[in-house]
């Protein structure tokens, strides 16, 4: 039998207009799924952030002492590429994110300032972005969540007063400043990943909201979509990238998914933001910090959320329920769409355990076990984009890596490759961005 030969160039050029559902990866890939558990790295301190490169080659993690590590992300082994000891932190960094384009690195801390550091090209300089108009502020005000857009040509922040400001980074001033966009602490805020227009925000007052830039009135700002169903603030959202469907982490214990298309009613929103401030006094997430004694802790949280008022209207499609969150803004996210066609949603718990949900089904289909992985809460959690490697960053002054078999990232200074070398770099002074 007669086979035509295969044209390479075309191969290779047909692969544009492929979709992922047409990939052996798109059928293999999802069930190797990350279970196996070993420690990255070690730090004198809480690490806070820690998040992957679109492009897998880097993975950059923050902190409480207001270090930010970049690493060089290769076959097992993870390389320090920069490091800095960040200025103006007050007690933490509390977000930080790598733009798009490798240029920056944006961070927020108790301070009325968001920095940018330069990454891929040491001639930049850092720049300040003032939060206030005024000259000073007060330490307590801070960003949040911070978010680059997809070009990397302008930043976002939301605020702990419920404002809402976009960055030019080429003229480093506002472009857009929305107040009172939500009545409590904005914890979280993106770019739409395709377009600069659409803002997605989620907040302590347990409202999730949709803003369109083009039919946007700074003096009378009102979103296109709002969605209700939280009885706790929002610690967390994360977009599918698809237009569609949102997820939203909360301190009420649940994770919910919604679909933009099926908003909620206006009227709907107060009655909702008046049962999460009724459950916001019953409960203060951040006045308890788990112990070793996760199963009571755990039992704890359980008996404090069956406590919470109820709450009348719920638009979301799907609830997922298992993880912990409390003393700190605990992160989910939809797994990637190359390797995994995002059908899993994973999560970090105060319980210091890594959980993965099945999308469409709801099941948890992994869970670490409780105080074999981490000591202490995992507050971020970063799914390789190609690779089964989930990167956890915890409280317990560690980065963990949940993988597949023989995946493992483990950091140079870890295995004793590169001790001294990685000492050096951190007592380098240029790479201290202190006065």
């Amino acid at each position: 039998m007669y086979t035509k030969p295969r044209n390479l160039i075309r191969e290779i050029e047909a692969r544009k207009y492929r979709t992922l559902d047409n990939y052996p990866s798109g059928r293999i890939v999802p069930h190797l799924l990350p279970t196996d558990f070993s420690i990255a790295d070690r730090f004198s301190q809480d690490v806070y952030c820690g998040e992957f490169s679109k492009d897998g080659r880097h993975f950059m993690c923050a902190c409480k002492s207001g270090q930010i590590i970049v690493y060089n992300v290769g076959h097992k082994s993870m390389s320090v590429c920069k490091s800095y000891l960040c200025r103006d932190i007050q007690w933490s960094i509390i977000d930080c994110k790598l733009s798009p384009d490798n240029r920056y690195i944006a961070y927020s801390s108790w301070s009325g300032n968001v920095h940018l550091l330069p990454f891929q090209n040491s001639k930049n300089r850092e720049i300040y972005l003032s939060l206030s108009d005024q000259q000073s502020y007060y330490s307590g005000f801070c960003a949040f969540g911070v978010s680059f857009s997809a070009d990397s040509n302008e930043l976002i922040a939301g605020t702990n007063d419920g404002r809402a400001i976009i960055y030019d980074l080429h003229t480093g001033t506002k472009a857009v400043s929305i107040d009172n966009a939500h009545i409590a602490d904005l914890s979280a805020i993106t770019f739409s990943n395709q377009t600069n227009h659409i803002i997605y925000s989620a907040a302590d007052d347990g409202i999730l909201k949709i803003w369109d830039r083009r039919i946007l009135s700074e003096s009378h700002p009102e979103p296109v979509s709002v969605f209700v169903g939280h009885r706790h603030g929002i610690t967390w959202q994360d977009s599918k990238g698809d237009f569609r469907y949102i997820l939203t982490n909360s301190k009420d214990q649940t994770i919910k998914l919604w679909d933009t298309r099926r908003p909620s009613k206006l009227s709907d929103m107060k009655l909702a933001q008046q049962v999460v401030r009724t459950n916001s006094q019953l409960w203060d997430y951040r006045q308890v910090k788990p112990t070793l004694r996760f199963d009571k802790y755990q039992q704890f949280i359980e008996r404090k959320r069956s406590q919470f008022d109820p709450i009348d209207v719920d638009d979301s499609v799907k609830t997922f329920t298992g993880h912990t969150v409390s003393y700190t803004l605990i992160r989910a996210r939809f797994s990637p769409r190359f390797s995994t066609l995002q059908r899993y949603i994973y999560s970090g718990s105060s319980t210091g355990q890594l959980f993965i949900w099945d999308l469409l089904s709801g099941e948890i289909v992994h869970q670490s076990k409780q105080g074999q992985c981490h000591k202490n809460i995992v507050r971020d959690v970063s799914w390789h984009p190609f690779e089964p490697i989930i990167m956890t960053s915890s409280l317990d002054h560690t980065l963990g890596c949940t993988h597949y078999r023989e995946t493992a990232l483990v950091s140079d200074r870890l295995r004793g490759e590169a001790h001294d070398r990685y000492d050096d770099e951190f007592m380098d002074e240029s790479n201290y961005w202190v006065e």
